[in-house]
């Protein structure tokens, strides 16, 4: 009888060992699931914080500036404020910022609206490169005249003008001893009109 009382406590002893065991598992096991979605929480956090952090690097260049450091940000994002002087009235699709005597053309492929004209706004955009060389104005010259083969006379001094600044751009060109000029400009992303 002793022999049988023995077993069944030693049964029930195992049977609370096991309970006991389970009860461990569970509580680590729900631990570990709280923890890792505790950490997946701050992953989500670090994730948008890194993207909040991107944003805020995008450089902001002062328009007296831009020219002299344009050639290191071509094809990066950048910020420029400025005056809105005029916004081309021939297609829209690009704005003259000006702040005293430095100007920069802003190129969109949508057109801009024209009350846009006077107000001081920062636009982002990407920095592009152009190369001026005699072969590309005389390509240009040969555009504009093509252009206006079927002009009235409003028009015809329209190309009169171009050509005239056509010339003095190549007569500045073989005067300096280079054999390129270079302009930069803003290819438009986003627009913030300051009040």
């Amino acid at each position: 009888m002793e022999h049988n009382l023995n077993i069944i406590i030693y049964a029930l002893l195992n049977q609370k060992i096991i309970i006991m065991i389970k009860k461990i598992l569970f509580l680590s096991v729900s631990v570990l699931l709280i923890a890792a979605c505790g950490n997946n929480d701050n992953t989500e956090k670090n994730k948008s914080d890194t993207t909040e952090i991107k944003l805020a690097e995008v450089p902001e260049i002062n328009l007296n500036e831009f020219d002299s450091l344009a050639a290191n940000y071509v094809g990066k994002e950048v910020k420029v404020t400025g005056i809105v002087d005029h916004v081309c009235k021939h297609g829209g699709k690009k704005l003259l910022l000006v702040d005293g005597d430095y100007n920069l053309h802003i190129f969109n492929d949508n057109r801009f609206k024209e009350s846009l004209s006077g107000s001081k706004v920062t636009v982002k955009g990407i920095v592009e490169q152009e190369v001026v060389d005699s072969a590309y104005l005389a390509e240009k010259l040969k555009h504009e005249q093509k252009s206006y083969v079927d002009a009235d006379d409003a028009e015809k001094e329209k190309l009169k003008d171009m050509t005239k600044y056509i010339t003095k751009m190549q007569d500045s060109l073989k005067k300096s001893g280079l054999d390129h000029f270079t302009n930069y400009s803003l290819k438009f992303e986003t627009l913030e009109e300051k009040k």
